[in-house]
């Protein structure tokens, strides 16, 4: 299927526009459906290397693990890497600069101890990649887009049962519980008492997953995302969006997204708007 879905293409996207810096910036995004080399390097950055079809094998720290499709590897700075396919496997992979390295081994998510990760989703996974590869094919690229979606492809390959533990069935519906009270002020012990943990469970559980992103920084973080993709790809009016995002006070809501912004809701979309699309 990857084969089918995707070209070989490498494509380096820091020069992306980037407004608001929120999360990790990809430096490198690299599609290969046919790789059939040895990787045997120290590399000077943080990678995810998302096999998709095929086998082979990986090194760290003197020990092997058998790679098996739908998986992901990680690549550490400054760690001899060594991997390659039995024959050929399929990849997607994801380049960040050295300088993240701290981000993403506070978040848990470039665990030496765990750097080979099953895919539970493989479907999902491959369902955005081909988003990505077709967004990373327009003329310019959206890099806060870009960085949301390669960050959230990262974050799919956490993904489990979630029959098997708690906080996989906990997680979702507190993000969910959040992204629908965008207007209104977050309550930890109110949020805590609603799943029926206490206060210190509810910030474990959130922290192994969000790293140092409080609910206030998630919120507002998919508050503007939220803002933005409504200002910019609908023609929907300032009060049909604040009623969306469930502000019953449409200047609170552009009181509230110039806070974050620093334009007016109108400002963003004059800036920003496609005039293609309308």
């Amino acid at each position: 299927m990857f084969q089918k879905m995707f070209k070989q293409a490498t494509y380096h996207t820091l020069s992306a526009n980037r407004m608001f810096r929120l999360l990790p910036q990809v430096s490198t995004v690299g599609f290969l459906p046919e790789k059939d080399v040895l990787i045997n390097h120290v590399f000077q950055s943080c990678n995810f290397s998302f096999i998709l079809r095929g086998c082979g094998e990986y090194r760290l720290k003197g020990k092997h693990y058998k790679v098996k499709a739908p998986c992901m590897l990680i690549q550490m700075p400054g760690e001899p890497m060594y991997y390659q396919p039995d024959s050929t496997w399929s990849e997607m992979f994801f380049i960040y600069p050295a300088e993240t390295y701290q981000i993403w081994s506070k978040a848990g998510l470039l665990d030496p101890e765990n750097p080979v990760r099953e895919m539970k989703n493989a479907n999902l996974v491959v369902g955005q990649a081909e988003a990505l590869q077709k967004m990373l094919m327009l003329p310019n690229w959206n890099g806060d887009r870009l960085d949301l979606l390669c960050y959230s492809l990262i974050l799919e390959t956490w993904e489990e049962d979630r029959s098997q533990t708690l906080e996989h069935t906990i997680i979702p519906a507190i993000r969910q519980r959040i992204e629908q009270s965008l207007g209104a002020d977050i309550d930890c012990n109110e949020l805590a008492h609603e799943f029926n943990m206490s206060l210190s469970s509810l910030r474990r559980y959130w922290a192994k997953y969000h790293g140092n992103e409080s609910f206030m920084d998630y919120r507002n973080a998919y508050f503007i995302r939220q803002s933005c993709r409504y200002l910019t790809e609908t023609d929907f009016s300032i009060k049909e969006i604040s009623e969306k995002l469930n502000f019953t006070d449409q200047f609170y809501f552009s009181k509230k997204f110039h806070q974050l912004t620093g334009f007016s809701p109108m400002q963003y979309r004059r800036k920003y708007r496609n005039p293609y699309l309308f």
